[in-house]
């Protein structure tokens, strides 16, 4: 058995025996291995079978297309990485954490850069709004900060993805748990506290202790492939909804609606209730579109 580590145009990279080994698939393969996917080689080192998995966090395409993209497979934890300066935007974490939850995948949000931020409360306070308090790992590379933290977390025979926009400082945070070069490191540009672009495909790595992590490149789109019927990433909005004086509420135009109301108190932005709907929409026309395809 061998566990897929880099996907690239025409080959593999996979683990096995805590040896790296670049290999193609069987013709016969039908379904394509994705990052951390557990594989069957044969006695000439191709790809032959690809093993269940335990989950499979995914997005449809960019674009029109309604395919599927495997982002990785068989995770345990997700680290959501977002740098203390103007690339922290909880809409987009929002999503992550939507993501992350319908894999049932454990999560964490960390913050880097925390050394060029003055006022890194500004940025937990936001987070309290997502129900974060708890789960956020402030770090810097430049200093330390945090990186032991989050090197404790990291268990042997256990995975965990790195997701957030690109130039925010994954492949720093790389570099320090793998213990080497692992991935490219951009200066931080200081015109706006930015690091550029480095990480250019997906990519895992055994760490001495026996964890896994995995590298993702920054997604422009975050748009969900499959989806479940309850999301706790929104409960906050899902509470309130029970005491809305209609069960079907949609918060729009509806006489005593507690979510609305919540909103005009001041305990509810509306920019967080335009983002539940408009992930709601998306699980639906997912959810649609998988079961006229599962009838045809």
């Amino acid at each position: 058995m061998a566990r897929i580590s880099g996907v690239f145009k025409n080959e593999y990279k996979v683990i096995t025996d805590g040896i790296e080994l670049k290999c193609k698939t069987a013709r016969q393969m039908g379904t394509k291995p994705a990052i951390g996917d557990f594989v069957e080689l044969d006695e000439n080192g191709y790809i032959t079978q690809l093993l269940p998995r335990k989950n499979a966090i995914s997005r449809k395409v960019a674009g029109n297309r309604q395919d599927e993209q495997v982002i990785a497979a068989n995770v345990d934890y997700g680290f959501i990485v977002t740098s203390a300066n103007d690339d922290f935007n909880l809409r987009r974490i929002e999503r992550y954490l939507a993501m992350l939850e319908i894999c049932d995948v454990e999560c964490r949000l960390v913050l880097t850069k925390a050394d060029l931020c003055r006022n890194i409360d500004m940025y937990l306070d936001k987070a309290e709004e997502l129900g974060l308090t708890d789960s956020i790992i402030v770090t810097s590379s430049a200093d330390g900060c945090g990186l032991d933290e989050l090197k404790d977390l990291l268990q042997v025979g256990k995975t965990a993805v790195f997701m957030g926009s690109s130039g925010v400082g994954k492949s720093s945070l790389i570099n320090y748990l793998v213990g080497d070069d692992a991935q490219k490191v951009s200066e931080i540009s200081t015109s706006h506290g930015k690091g550029r672009h480095t990480t250019t495909h997906r990519e895992m790595f055994m760490l001495e202790n026996g964890a896994y992590i995995i590298d993702t490149p920054g997604m422009r789109e975050i748009q969900f492939f499959t989806g479940a019927d309850e999301l706790t990433t929104f409960a906050d909005i899902d509470k309130l909804a029970e005491n809305c004086k209609y069960r079907n509420c949609t918060h729009k135009s509806e006489p005593d609606c507690a979510v609305k109301q919540a909103i005009a108190d001041g305990n509810l932005s509306p920019a967080r209730l335009k983002s539940y709907e408009k992930l709601q929409r998306e699980i639906k026309t997912r959810n649609k579109i998988k079961t006229k395809h599962k009838r045809s």
